[in-house]
């Protein structure tokens, strides 16, 4: 059956793919209009209040993955420490925040893609407005996505990097223009309520907990190196402090990038943008908004198949622990999962064709991200749970059950709260929304059943 490729991957090498798979200008791109469309020009409030949390939610990964480093990761340390039950349900809670995390991706890929060629004079705009032509440009980023994967974890690795530094040189340039002219174009002032505003802790609460829901999709990625534990030189010591410089990193770039975009940009213009980081260059750059393009083109690639590395390495830990068919362990002679890469390519492509018969390609990107989110903040909310329940048997320290107890309240409140507001700031009818939700929830069952073939396997990672 053979097994992934152990020892290929530098502490260098995680941080690139904790970071990339982060993806700011991706995120920036796919989310800041929906952010923007919640709390206007404040939505840079929601990433501050989100980011201690997310940040305790790093501290409680680099812990477990100590105790047992593991492709699986949250799954399996819930198995392990909690119970086959407990590991069983998260295993599907896991499954769908990272599948529903692909669409997003897909969708923004070939809107950008499509972008970029009207802005260098290739096609029309009437083609770049094309439902259709947005899913094929799509589905083919799906396709050349699952050649780093297939590659194995070091190509992959390699690759990312590259794609990270013209992501990062491009995003600088632009993050320098835009400060250099500060106070030039400004159409809103640069205040504190950009930072932090009172009015979201009273009667805008539920608009700030629906931002926070969105935000879970910019705020995640960085846990891809506990994914990747099983692939590092030194499997205890590595994965967990790599997520934690790349989550910091990114934050700080969000925290200069937005409040500037907000400021120097419309709200409406962000707001009602497939690409704000485009319309905020367009303010301030005009004539060189086709290279911002070309650094979210490259933090979308990568920030693409990073996503599906990380759903790969779950299927191959499931199919291993019998938790799927035995086959989703096989693996290539390069340490790859061929078979699963080529099943979630597979379904990729199925929900591209879907989104075709969508009538509002907003709503349905507005329920795929925030459906994400949603399944992501629960994640590390049973992450936390996970170590509250280690914390009372006496196993961890009262520190960190504390901060386990912080991040828990947060991420759960956070997606009750959030899913009362998302699905009508999308037009989707909140019952619609919930059930939804509530039905993909409910196919957990399934796995709650089929624990009784869960047995956990602890591979050899000596260091």
């Amino acid at each position: 059956m053979g097994g992934l490729k152990g020892k290929v991957l530098h502490i260098l090498d995680l941080v690139t793919l904790s970071a990339s798979s982060v993806a700011p200008a991706f995120s920036i791109s796919a989310a800041y209009g929906s952010m923007v469309l919640l709390m206007g020009i404040h939505a840079t409030m929601s990433v501050i209040v989100s980011f201690p949390f997310f940040l305790f939610a790093s501290i409680i990964l680099r812990k477990l993955n100590k105790v047992s480093p593991n492709a699986g990761a949250s799954y399996h340390w819930g198995a392990k420490l909690v119970g086959p039950k407990y590991g069983s349900f998260q295993f599907w809670i896991v499954s769908l925040a990272y599948f529903l995390s692909i669409p997003p991706i897909v969708i923004p890929a070939g809107e950008y893609t499509l972008d970029l060629l009207y802005r260098i004079g290739l096609i029309s705009h009437q083609e770049v407005a094309s439902i259709f032509l947005d899913s094929m440009v799509g589905i083919g980023w799906v396709l050349v996505a699952t050649v780093p994967l297939l590659l194995g974890a070091k190509p992959t690795a390699k690759i990312t990097e590259a794609f990270l530094t013209v992501e990062i040189v491009v995003l600088s340039f632009f993050i320098l223009v835009g400060l250099a002219n500060l106070g030039n174009h400004n159409i809103e002032p640069l205040s504190t309520s950009i930072f932090l505003d009172p009015s979201f802790f009273n009667g805008k609460f539920l608009r700030l907990a629906a931002t926070m829901v969105i935000v879970a999709t910019i705020l995640d990625g960085w846990e891809i190196d506990s994914y990747a534990s099983e692939e590092a030189k030194k499997p205890r010591q590595w994965p967990g402090l790599s997520g934690i410089i790349g989550l910091v990193s990114v934050f700080m770039i969000y925290l200069i990038t937005m409040p500037l975009m907000a400021v120097e940009t419309p709200e409406a213009a962000l707001s009602s943008s497939v690409d704000p980081l485009a319309t905020w260059a367009s303010f301030v750059i005009p004539d060189y908004v086709w290279t911002i393009d070309i650094a979210v083109i490259a933090s979308t690639a990568s920030s693409l198949w990073l996503t599906a590395y990380i759903l790969s390495r779950v299927w191959f830990s499931a199919g291993r622990e019998g938790l799927l068919p035995h086959w989703f362990s096989s693996t290539s002679v390069n340490g790859s999962p061929w078979i699963t890469i080529l099943a979630i390519t597979a379904l990729e492509i199925l929900v591209q064709l879907i989104q075709l018969s969508s009538s509002s390609l907003q709503s349905f990107f507005g329920l795929v991200l925030t459906s994400a989110g949603a399944f992501l903040l629960l994640e590390f909310g049973m992450d936390s749970l996970t170590v509250i329940y280690m914390t009372i048997k006496g196993k961890f320290s009262y520190l960190i059950g504390v901060i386990a107890g912080a991040t828990a309240t947060f991420m759960f409140s956070a997606v009750i709260l959030g899913i009362a507001e998302a699905g009508t700031a999308f037009n989707i009818p909140p019952l619609y929304y919930v059930l939804a939700l509530m039905f993909m929830l409910s196919l957990g069952g399934i796995f709650i059943l089929r624990s009784r073939k869960l047995r956990l396997i602890e591979p050899d990672l000596e260091e």
